[in-house]
């Protein structure tokens, strides 16, 4: 099972008891025991979610610092190609101006 489908699973786990938690609230005749552990049923299944999450952050964080370096450096070579190719027009139309300037005082 891959991360995207634990944290999912976790996350529709933590829905379930949060709807269960409502329906022993809305429920009169369940005990205040019933409540209270519908309600810790709830939370334990935020912090498994909760663990899971930050698992999975720590777990691909090297990968994500890989893939923005990656984007950050074609960036940057993209930037420089166009700074090269800038440069070289600029040279090249100094250089047809200048020989415009000398064709002309001769």
């Amino acid at each position: 099972m891959n991360d995207c489908d634990k944290l999912f699973n976790g996350a529709e786990d933590s829905v379930r008891k949060l709807g269960s938690c409502f329906d022993t609230l809305a429920d009169e005749r369940k005990t205040k025991m019933h409540v209270v552990g519908s309600i810790f049923g709830f939370g334990a299944s935020l912090t498994k979610l909760a663990f899971t999450a930050t698992g999975c952050a720590i777990k691909n964080a090297p990968k994500a610092v890989v893939a923005v370096a990656a984007v950050k450096r074609d960036i940057i070579n993209s930037i420089e190609e166009e700074i090269r190719e800038s440069d070289k027009r600029q040279r090249e139309d100094a250089l047809e101006e200048r020989i415009r300037q000398l064709s002309l005082k001769v």
